[in-house]
């Protein structure tokens, strides 16, 4: 009954961690728009448009982009102004 018990502990945890590795990153609609702030400014807490996208996708998702991917979404942004 223990090894069962716990068999199905290890199982329940490994998915777990499957579900959370595995999820698919946010489409660009989720991500909040920075295009139209200025960086280094008051509204994005003088951070770049790419350290702020990072800190909101934090505080929404909970979840940090690669500066990488950030700064790419930005400029995806940035482009369709």
């Amino acid at each position: 009954m223990m090894v069962k018990l716990a068999s199905s502990l290890v199982v329940l945890a490994l998915l777990g961690i499957l579900l959370a590795v595995a999820a698919p990153p946010a489409s660009a609609a989720e991500y909040t728009n920075v295009a139209s702030l200025e960086q280094w400014s008051v509204e994005t807490n003088y951070m770049s448009l790419a350290g702020y996208l990072r800190w909101m996708t934090f505080t929404d998702q909970g979840v940090w982009l690669s500066m990488a991917e950030a700064k790419r979404i930005v400029a995806g942004q940035l482009e369709q102004r």
